[in-house]
């Protein structure tokens, strides 16, 4: 039976995000997988002859989050599905995934554009053919006119007044051939946010944070009733300057709109069962012992903080004034601060930083400025030249007197 998790009406049709075992996998067991399912608004069911009080235009196409790869890595239990949301200024939802039961536990968070959810709509029907029940895509020549799946008194049945005026022969092949060839990819071609060991069930997005309106913030909660607070870098690293404030530094990763792959960085705090992930922040009070409070402040990483003097690290709003301060990426010199710090996933609540970052990200590593370790290697010359040379005035042996010349015999 489907499992259903969302459902969103967008444009003139409903869509049904939902979760079932696959037909067309069937040789491999019970494999789950996502789906995304719609019907016209305007679908009152067919004819007396076929489809009679049944939906004429219902279709469903497989959702696809995985890391690519030589080994492709599938997360295919859909968990959660937010509403649409703007990202980079196109419509897309934000949907979390899980591995399948008997694997290894998992969870990534993945986006779709709705444009490519609508496109893989027009691609082609699915048939089982042959012993072996091989699943493969029908010829666009069998295919009848006007399409399953349109809207009647819309586009290519723009001269069909309801949905039981189709032909019976469309509603048959409708009824026959209700999953689409293929799957949608995602933003990106990859996900947002993966993280194993634990599995994810709740999500909450806000893809307008930030002082440009420009960070995309994930709230997570899993099962063990943490909440994880994500931030997906999702533009290239870059000085700028907010128009309204003079001095916003912002760092960020620049992509197209099929970009929004990136980093995340993750946060955990500990949180009672049944509680709500807010949206922005009461205090910012990021400052671990010894820190530096601004340094500390910007290596944070927290959209939804700033640093402002002599305020300190306070709560973004539209209404601060000019001369706050933001990095979101991490420039050098400020991106170390936090990368020291204990795993979200350690559980110790009391060294959480409060709106800190505490993982670091992909690759990240200690480094050493240019200038001192030129000034260690000429030091460790210097030393060396200078041991060196007492070691050989040590060793040198003492020149013998000579005695007075023998006299003649």
């Amino acid at each position: 039976e489907p499992h259903f998790v969302q459902a969103l009406p967008y444009g003139p049709y409903v869509y049904f995000f939902f979760r079932e075992v696959a037909a067309e996998l069937s040789a491999l067991g019970k494999v789950v997988v996502a789906r995304v399912a719609r019907v016209c608004r305007n679908d009152r069911g067919g004819s007396p002859r076929v489809l009679e009080r049944r939906w004429t235009s219902f279709l469903k196409v497989r959702l696809q989050c995985a890391v690519p790869g030589d080994a492709v890595f599938y997360f295919d239990v859909l968990e959660a599905v937010t509403p649409p949301r703007a990202l980079h200024g196109h419509p897309a939802v934000l949907a979390l995934f899980g591995t399948q039961p008997n694997s290894i536990p998992g969870s990534a968070v993945c986006a779709f554009y709705l444009a490519d959810v609508e496109r893989a709509f027009e691609g082609p029907f699915a048939e089982s053919r042959g012993a072996g029940g091989t699943w493969t895509p029908v010829p666009e020549d069998r295919v009848p006119r006007p399409r399953p799946g349109c809207c009647a008194g819309m586009g290519p049945a723009a001269s069909v007044v309801t949905s039981g005026d189709f032909p019976d022969e469309t509603l048959a092949f409708a009824k026959e051939h209700p999953l689409l060839h293929g799957t949608v990819a995602p933003a990106g071609g990859r996900p947002l946010f993966t993280r194993t060991g634990t599995r994810l069930t709740q999500l909450a997005a806000d893809t307008g944070a930030g002082p440009r309106g420009n960070q995309t913030v994930l709230f997570l909660g899993a099962e063990d009733g943490r909440v994880l607070k994500v931030l997906v870098a999702t533009r290239q690293p870059g000085a700028t300057r907010h128009p309204g404030h003079k001095g916003v530094r912002g760092h960020g990763r620049v992509r197209g709109p099929r970009g929004a792959q990136g980093r995340a960085r993750a946060q955990g705090h500990p949180q009672a069962r049944g509680t709500r992930a807010h949206k922005g922040p009461e205090s910012c009070v990021t400052r671990p012992p010894g820190s530096p409070p601004r340094r500390s402040c910007l290596a944070a990483r927290d959209p939804y903080c700033v640093w402002l003097p002599p305020r300190g690290c306070v709560p973004f709003s539209e209404d601060l004034p000019s001369g706050f301060e933001q990095d979101t990426e991490g420039s050098p010199g400020i991106a170390g601060t936090c990368q020291d710090a204990p795993a979200a996933v350690d559980g110790d609540g009391d060294r959480d930083l409060a709106h800190g970052v505490r993982q670091a990200g992909p690759g990240a590593a200690a480094t050493v400025p240019v200038p001192v370790l030129v000034g260690c290697v000429l030091g460790a010359f210097a030393l060396g030249a200078l041991a060196a040379g007492l070691l050989a005035t040590g060793c040198r042996r003492p020149a013998v007197p000579k005695g007075p010349p023998e006299a003649p015999t």
